[in-house]
């Protein structure tokens, strides 16, 4: 049952290797602890869907998958281009899996080389479609800034750039927030600090140079390397690692 009127919509981006799906993974844990929100996950990340993963959570189908269906229904004819629009929210929903804390849906990888514009497209509907049904929404994006250009998430209204404590994180955080002030309509925007260890005084100087706003910062820890090490699901992080608790403070002043 949702608790809220509008849902809030969050979407995680970033470079490759940053902890995006890590920090996603670690924001739903702490909904589903300390929070009743109706929370639901998407995997929008086509070339490495770990979410599923780390949450132990396996879609049944994804959207890629989905698309795939709809196509050689119109091929061979055997349903009506009526029927076949009836059926999409349909199929949309029955291909969301769920637990007791929350849903998940994933937009899946592609079957066979090219564009990958006409699943991002689907996502993009699938977002606006049924995030009303929520009360929070969060994305676990791919990495860069395509997503953002190819207006996948438009209309979300929290962005989250996770970098880790290279100037390449920092100048990829700077593309992504050029990109979404023209092609989405976020309410805030910030950086996570993600694998903190040592000074990082002057990655703080230069993004508050910079003009971000410096949502928060998560310590290296050792559970999560750990974790990754080991192949074990993220979810399952104690509650008293570092990273968790990071995140934790990080979602207090976000929800709040």
């Amino acid at each position: 049952m949702k608790l809220i009127n509008q849902p809030l919509v969050i979407a995680v981006l970033g470079k490759g290797g940053v902890g995006k799906s890590i920090i996603t993974t670690l924001m739903a844990k702490v909904i589903s602890i300390d929070h009743n929100y109706n929370l639901l996950l998407i995997d929008a990340d086509p070339t490495h869907p770990h979410l599923s993963k780390m949450v132990k959570l396996s879609p049944k189908k994804s959207i890629e998958e989905l698309r795939s269906e709809l196509i050689n229904s119109i091929l061979n004819n055997s349903n009506s281009t009526d029927n076949i629009a009836e059926k999409i929210d349909f199929d949309v929903y029955n291909a969301i899996v769920e637990n007791k804390q929350f849903s998940l849906f994933s937009i899946g990888q592609p079957e066979g080389p090219g564009c990958f514009c006409p699943s991002n497209t689907i996502l993009r509907k699938v977002i606006e479609s049924i995030s009303k049904d929520f009360d929070i929404v969060l994305i676990d994006c791919e990495a860069g800034l395509e997503i953002v250009n190819r207006l996948v998430i438009q209309n979300v209204d929290i962005i989250l750039i996770v970098t880790d404590i290279s100037i390449r994180g920092i100048d990829t955080a700077e593309s992504i927030r050029s990109s979404a002030e023209k092609f989405t309509s976020y309410k805030q925007l910030g950086i996570i600090i993600n694998k903190v260890k040592g000074d990082i005084s002057n990655i703080i100087k230069t993004i508050k140079k910079l003009n971000f706003e410096l949502i928060g910062i998560v310590p290296e820890d050792k559970n999560v390397i750990s974790f990754d090490l080991e192949g074990r699901p993220i979810i399952d992080l104690p509650l008293d690692s570092k990273s968790y608790l990071a995140v934790k403070k990080i979602l207090s002043s976000l929800l709040n």
